[in-house]
């Protein structure tokens, strides 16, 4: 461990074992175990091998860490953690410098530093903590040090108690620069969530309760490393050549049994929708690649800490990581579809993806379309475009990849800001809170202001998708939309005696005589994973009920059963929500 008085001397002795190591073809420092995951790695004839094969060799050296206290200069202009992401995010493979922490000639940098402020939580002032990981001698790493985690071979430090949510600054905050990582846990030692340079400012709350870290560098940018295994993606696609510009249907989800048997649906119903020049892709907020990874089409991307507080930031996170990887990223030429995993596609989609351009998209009109509310809401926030029109639409959203690779930073900015506006300011939250729903809705209208921010125009249209609570579709209907949104099922009056056996109380509001007759499915209930009714009456149901029971039920058929009381989801009903972070 070098720290305080030793800080420089040991930096430049570490620096010079370096270059030596360098000079003489070999790595300075020893192998460590990397974070288990799966993935692969592109060869030059365009193959891929699996990751254990390759990725460990290419990361081993650098996931060696160690603490130097360092007193750099205070960064010029840093941004906050709900502020405009313009000056925190680089472009895909550039890293940005703090002071002299990085070497300019390098096209990767040699270290990896936090930064902890201990009076500010928008990462701002002097008065902070800076550690480092750099390559150091296999002697210093393999002496015994007690704060070298034995697990990771990461290094162990300490993160000071956050504020409370409406306590006024200082506060408390940290900032990652560099390719590495800082893995955060709680008072039991559970992995909570991972803090990476793309985050900017992380402000320190105390929710959710983090005690530690482990801090560590990469070598190998992690954007590099293949994680999507091209021969499951290809059985996943109708396209012929994935690299090249087509349609790529994407959703956010979690590894519970939540969005288990949601994930099994919603493949089999991309299989059989007969999409045009398409692939379908899971985007994962997880430590490491789950193991329905092996089966379907996976992207992953570690936790945000901001998750614990408002769960769907997940969604423009992800798009935001997936955006950032060299290997998994789309190309920006490709049209790609947003949905949530429990829209289960009917019907190809080619109608309303040959609609859009660049700079203009498509989305499914929202529940507060037309409400001037929603603009006023956008003038209190905005921070640019404040006088153009808010498109009030929320999935799918169709785009163009590289409108939405501007979206997805400013999408997460927006929905934490207006997060953030809620639980500090009660006027702000009486005005808008009960019109607009915007505790849980925020990251909906994030991505509505992401739009307006960039002048990005989105088309409103009513026929994309039927929700289950939206007016009844008779099931003969000639013309229904690509998909339905999927939260709910009924039987009409006609069949309640065999509805009984699965007879909902939950949603009564919902209820008529007609098609509602009496609910038989909830998503929302904790055996929904497990108890899917079948068989239907083959007639009598309206179009969502029928397709969303059919699907579910065809589905798992198809694909099996989904795995619990694994590492990634327990058993329903009691670990229905459980998820591994």
């Amino acid at each position: 461990l070098i720290k305080d008085n030793n800080t420089m001397a040991n930096r430049d002795e570490a620096r010079r074992r370096t270059a030596a190591a360098q000079a003489e073809g070999r790595s300075s420092s020893p192998p460590r175990e990397p974070l288990r995951t799966t993935g692969y790695t592109k060869q030059a004839d365009g193959s891929s091998s699996n990751y254990a094969n390759q990725v460990v060799l290419a990361m081993a050296a650098g996931l060696v860490v160690i603490l130097v206290m360092l007193s750099w200069a205070n960064d010029p202009v840093l941004p906050s953690g709900v502020s405009s992401p313009s000056s925190s995010l680089a472009s895909a493979g550039a890293l940005r410098s703090p002071g002299n922490a990085r070497s300019a000639s390098s096209s990767q940098p040699e270290n990896t530093v936090l930064r902890i402020y201990h009076d500010s939580k928008i990462c701002k002032g002097t008065n902070y903590t800076s550690y480092e990981t750099t390559l150091v001698s296999s002697h210093i790493a393999s002496s015994g040090n007690n704060n070298i985690d034995d697990e990771t071979g990461y290094y162990k430090l300490s993160i000071p108690e956050g504020v409370d949510d409406n306590d006024p600054e200082p506060g408390k905050s940290m900032k990652i620069f560099g390719p590495g990582e800082v893995r955060l846990y709680n008072g039991q030692n559970d992995y909570v969530a991972t803090v990476v340079e793309l985050e900017g400012c992380t402000p320190i709350f105390k929710w959710p309760p983090i005690r530690s870290g482990r801090l560590m560098h990469r070598d190998t940018d992690p954007g590099k490393i293949c994680q999507v295994d091209p021969e499951v993606q290809k059985k996943f696609a109708t396209t012929k050549d994935i690299a090249k510009p087509h349609t790529r249907i994407v959703y956010s989800a979690e590894s519970s049994d939540y969005f288990g048997y949601q994930t099994y649906t919603n493949a089999f119903a991309f299989l059989n929708s007969s999409q045009t020049d398409a692939s379908w892709l899971r985007l994962l907020t997880c430590e490491v690649s789950d193991d329905l990874s092996k089966s379907f089409p996976t992207f992953a991307a570690p936790r945000s800490l901001y998750s614990k507080r408002y769960g769907p930031i997940n969604k423009p996170d992800v798009v935001e990581k997936w955006f950032k990887s060299e290997c998994d990223a789309p190309h920006p030429d490709d049209t790609i579809v947003v949905i949530d995993p429990d829209n289960f596609l009917m019907r190809d989609l080619a109608k309303w993806t040959s609609q859009v351009s660049r700079k203009n998209a498509l989305g499914q009109a929202a529940y507060y379309v037309g409400m001037p509310l929603v603009q006023q809401l956008w003038k209190e926030v905005c921070e640019m475009g404040c006088d153009d029109q808010v498109d009030a639409v929320g999935v799918p959203y169709v785009v163009k990849a590289s409108d939405l690779a501007e979206i997805a930073p400013l999408w997460r900015m927006y929905a934490m800001k207006i997060k953030e506006l809620v639980q500090t300011d009660q006027k702000f939250k009486d005005t808008y809170e009960r019109a607009l729903n915007i505790m849980w809705a925020a990251e909906m209208y994030a991505y509505n202001f992401a739009c307006a921010h960039l002048s990005i125009k989105t088309k409103v249209v009513r026929d994309m998708q039927a929700r289950d609570v939206d007016r009844s579709i008779p099931l003969d209907d000639p013309d229904p939309p690509a998909m339905i949104h999927m939260g709910r099922a009924w039987f009409p009056k006609q069949h309640a005696a065999a509805a009984e056996p699965w007879r909902h109380t939950e949603g009564e509001d919902f209820l008529d005589d007609g098609f509602r007759a009496v609910q038989v499915f909830c998503k929302c209930n904790q055996t929904a994973s497990t108890i899917i009714p079948w068989p239907v009456p083959s007639h009598g149901l309206d179009w969502q009920s029928y397709h969303t029971l059919r699907l579910m039920h065809d589905g798992l058929a198809h694909f099996g059963p989904v795995p619990v009381n694994t590492e990634f989801r327990h058993e329903p009903p009691q670990g229905y929500y459980w998820t591994k972070n």
